[in-house]
């Protein structure tokens, strides 16, 4: 008797140990601060029918007004259209027909320098929000994707306007 609750005990000690780190291995994985992929950083891109500003660079954040976390973000994009003034052109590009992103940006008293309508594919983003960091040719600087949390935001702040 006295050999099989060792047995039992063993087994239970080693079934624990065993759930226990799973259970670490899972959480320090999960905390791992991983950079999000720069797919599109030193690609170049072109919007037809817009001219760059020759003399600094530009933000297109690419939106729509069908993305409940371009909506989210529209406070963070009022403030940096109001910030970016004369320092950075900031050019919003929708999917959707102009008029219906001026309505958009207007509701949320966001003021870009400008608003386009393109297909994203043909400058290379994949989700929305995007914002892409380019230079006077259009060279992608940096990128950023998905709504940015505080921190996130100060740090797009620091790049962009630096």
């Amino acid at each position: 008797m006295k050999l099989l609750e060792k047995c039992a005990n063993i087994a239970v000690i080693v079934g624990v140990a065993a759930f226990l780190f799973v259970i670490v291995r899972g959480e320090l994985n999960k905390n791992k601060q991983s950079a999000p992929p720069r797919a599109l950083v030193g690609t170049s891109v072109t919007l037809p029918g817009t001219q760059l500003n020759p003399r600094h660079n530009s933000l297109l954040v690419a939106i729509s007004t069908k993305c409940h976390f371009c909506k989210d973000s529209l406070p963070f994009y009022k403030t940096l259209a109001e910030k970016a003034q004369g320092k950075l052109d900031v050019i919003a590009v929708f999917p959707q027909p102009v008029a219906e992103a001026q309505s958009f940006l207007q509701q949320a008293q966001v003021t870009p320098t400008s608003i386009v309508s393109a297909d994203f594919s043909k400058i290379g983003v994949q989700a929305t929000p995007t914002m892409l960091l380019v230079d006077p040719h259009g060279k992608v600087l940096d990128e950023w994707m998905g709504k940015q949390d505080e921190s996130g935001e100060q740090r797009v702040l620091a790049r962009v306007l630096q």
